[in-house]
Order: C-alpha cells, then structure tokens, then sequence
C-alpha cells in the first residue's frame, strides 16, 4: 500500500514578490491561489536607490550632508585626544550627552583610518545598515507590501531631510529605534533589551530615545508588564538626570511662530518634508534662483508624495482596523507632541520633526497598509530621489565656499522651501587633518571657551 504525503503548503508570495507567511490549518480552511512571481526581486528597487544615493557621499569632493563635516572635524578631534595628541582650546565632557554617539564611533575609526576616510566609512555604513532595516522591516511587518514600503522607508525615514541636513547622531537614533521593531513582541518587555537599545539610543539623540521611552511604555501599558520597562529604561533615565544637572541642557529661547494659519502652515510643511526632493544650496544659489520649474516640480512631488502615503495610513486603518493598539497608541503620543512643540525651542531647529519621523516609522509598521497608494508614494519617491541626485553631478559647484543660514536670503530668499546647504562646513573637511580650526557645535563630547565659530567666507 502506498503511503499518502504529508499536507504540506508552500510558502506564498505576494503581489510584489515578497515571500509571505504560510498560512497553516486544515482543510477547513480554503487555499489561496499563489500570486505569479515578480520579474524582479522585491528587494531591488530599493537596494538601487541606496545605491544611488551612495555615488555621491563617494564621488563629491565630501559627503553632501549639510552638518556632517563639523561632526567628522570632532571625530578627528577625539582620536587625537584619545592618543594622547593637544588639542588647543577643546576638552572633554565629563558627562555623559545625548547626542555624541556618532563623533564617539567617528573618533574610534579616526584611530585606524585617515579621518576623510573614516568619514566616508561612517557615512556608507549607516546607509547600508538603513537599507538592511528597510529591507527586514518591511519583509516582517507588511510582507504583502515589501517590495513599497522599503522604498518608502528608505526615502522617509533613513535618507529624509534630518539625514540631508547632516543629523547624523538623530539618524543613527532613528535607525536603533527602528531595529527595534525587528526584536521579536515578548523580547521587547524585558528590561535587558529595553537597557541595552534605551542606552544606545539615548547616547545617539534625545527625541529618539523619546520615542522609543513612549513606544516601550505604551506595549508595557497595555501588555500589564510595568516591571521590565521601568527597570530597562532607569539606565538612560538615570543618565539624562545626569546630563540636565550638568547644565548643558540649556539652548536659545523657544520661539513661536505668529499666528494659527501660519503655525499650521509650518506643521504641513514639516509633513511635506517626508517628500524626496530636496533643495540643495550652494553658493550661487538654490533651485528656486538656478532652476524654478525643478523647484516647483520637486515641491509639488513633495506635497503629491505626503498626501500619498497619509492616504495609505488612511485607508489602511479605516479598511484594516485596528491591530497592534499600543504602537498606535505611542504614535499618537508623538504626533501630539509634534502639533503641540514650537518653531524652535532651547536651541533645537524645529523639534516637532524629530518626534513626527518616529511617529510615522511606527505607523507604517503598525497599519496594514492598501497597496495602491503605497505603490504610487514608492513609485514617486524613488524616482524623484533618484533625479535629484543628479544636482550633485552639475560642475560648476564649488564645494569651497560655505553657505550659512544667515546668508539665504541673499541667495534667493529665505522663504524657499526644503533646503540643505551641503557647504556649510567646508572648512572643517579642509581641516580634518590639521586640526586647527575651532569647534562649531558644543552639544557633543566636546567644549570650548570660544566663540561660535562659523566657516569665513572667501572674499
């Protein structure tokens, strides 16, 4: 007598190629019809636009991040003090500061690599662990919607406007935040993982480590498990009562934007700033002087884009309902603090955005998203992005001249949208090796008793 085989059901795909979960049960249950294989991996498009976008931080004369070169000038700056070489005028810290990890990881790899290199080095691995998390996120939290949601996660989340700006301690932040969500539901209620990922992140950026205290909190509420939270987040806790008692919590006055219409203005703005075009100033000025119908094609994609993916969020909650109630939960927590926060407060440009990204990161994981509106922000963003790159391919930048923020308006208008000034610091590159200008930003590792100092301009 012949023996039968065993039921068995091969693993799915989705529309977009992704591998999706079996479904497994009996034969009660009906079998779905499997979806015909993508032509292309599911994971290409987004590994292309990495690729991309990683032509530049290698091609041009230094990575095109607006503050990154004054954060790599303090990397160089540690390894000399941590090989026991003076540095005139900068000392250590001796605290610990919520936005230092990066300069920490550049001043260890400036102990081995020339700093130019190791600047490179720092740039193209955070990209690439971006892609791994945008690729492993989506693969896991929305398997029928891969081959989309890691383009838009790539464009919104790991390559937005935070990381153009050269925000790289808020990134690295952003991107431990979003590893995260890859820890399986029981692991990230103990208090050993909650310590470790709260440390790091706490080290990378406050609003980060925000984000993740009112994600850890939320699951904890709602779950009935107190304990391993408030025992994991006591560490980082213990270390920002530490940094506000060493008085270097302090910053400018907040300032608030007159009138309602134009404060709501400012918040879809922000929002807009998900898009993946972005104006990249030099010395002659940016798109709205050099190219206005890119300006506005880009402007317009931005709004088109955001509209696109709050739809998809949209639909996806009012089709899907609700399912994963304490991440739903922690991002309205972080949205309503986003409404709520001013233009600028202590120092800190625009500190509604840096709790909006986390905000939605959580959304996108959490809500079972439609597949058209999501393919449409995919298909938007990756293509706009990828154009955009071109900007830096023009010859006739000069990468020489620094752009400040207080020369704007000279150069086209201080009310032109979605700008980076990837020159900003051009001197501090000129002066890895040197070491001999003085400290820019001192809400890092380390300080000085100068003044501001800021790139002079050529004559």
């Amino acid at each position: 007598m012949s023996r039968a085989k065993p039921y068995c059901r091969m693993p799915q795909r989705s529309k977009e190629g992704a591998p999706m979960t079996a479904i497994t049960g009996s034969g009660a249950v009906p079998q779905a019809r499997t979806a015909p294989r993508a032509w292309l991996p599911w994971w290409l498009p987004a590994t292309l636009l990495a690729a991309a976008i990683a032509v530049p931080m290698l091609l041009s004369p230094y990575p095109p991040l607006q503050d990154f070169a004054e954060w790599a000038y303090q990397g160089a700056l540690l390894a000399r003090l941590a090989s026991g070489q003076p540095v005139p005028g900068v000392e250590l810290v001796g605290h610990p500061v919520p936005n230092s990890l990066t300069q920490a990881i550049l001043g260890l790899l400036c102990l081995v690599l020339p700093p130019a290199v190791a600047a490179r080095v720092f740039v193209l691995a955070l990209l690439g662990a971006g892609l791994a998390l945008c690729l492993a996120l989506a693969r896991r939290w929305q398997p029928g919607a891969a081959r989309s949601l890691a383009v838009v996660l790539l464009v919104s989340v790991v390559c937005n406007a935070t990381f153009w700006n050269g925000y790289l301690n808020y990134q690295l932040g952003l991107l431990l935040l979003a590893g995260w969500f890859l820890l399986p539901a029981p692991r990230r209620l103990q208090a050993g993982p909650i310590a470790a990922f709260g440390t790091a992140i706490f080290l990378s950026h406050a609003a980060t480590f925000a984000a993740f205290a009112a994600v850890v909190g939320a699951e904890a509420l709602l779950a009935r498990r107190l304990r391993g939270a408030v025992m994991g987040l006591a560490l980082p806790g213990l270390l920002g009562v530490w940094y506000v008692l060493a008085g270097d919590g302090g910053g400018e006055p907040t300032s608030a934007m007159g009138g309602v219409a134009r404060f709501l203005a400012f918040k879809a703005y922000t929002v807009a700033k998900i898009g993946p075009y972005h104006n990249f100033v030099f010395a002659g000025g940016g798109d709205e002087v050099l190219r206005p119908a890119a300006y506005w094609a880009g402007s317009a994609a931005n709004l088109t884009y955001a509209g696109l993916v709050l739809a998809a969020l949209a639909l996806g909650l009012w089709r899907g309902g609700v399912r994963r109630w304490p991440l739903l939960l922690a991002a309205a927590a972080l949205l309503a603090l986003f409404l709520l926060l001013p233009q600028n407060a202590r120092g800190i440009v625009n500190p509604g955005e840096r709790l909006m990204l986390p905000a939605l990161l959580v959304l996108l994981l959490a809500v079972p998203l439609p597949a058209w509106p999501l393919r449409l922000s995919a298909g938007l963003g990756g293509l706009v992005l990828a154009a955009n790159l071109l900007a830096f391919a023009i010859p006739a930048r000069d990468w020489t001249v620094p752009v400040h923020f207080r020369d704007l308006e000279a150069a086209g208008g201080a009310a032109a949208l979605f700008r980076h000034r990837p020159t900003s610091f051009a001197c501090k590159w000129a002066a890895l090796e040197t070491a001999d200008a003085p400290i820019s930003f001192r809400t890092s590792l380390l300080r000085s008793a100068g003044e501001d100092f800021y790139c002079p301009v050529p004559p």
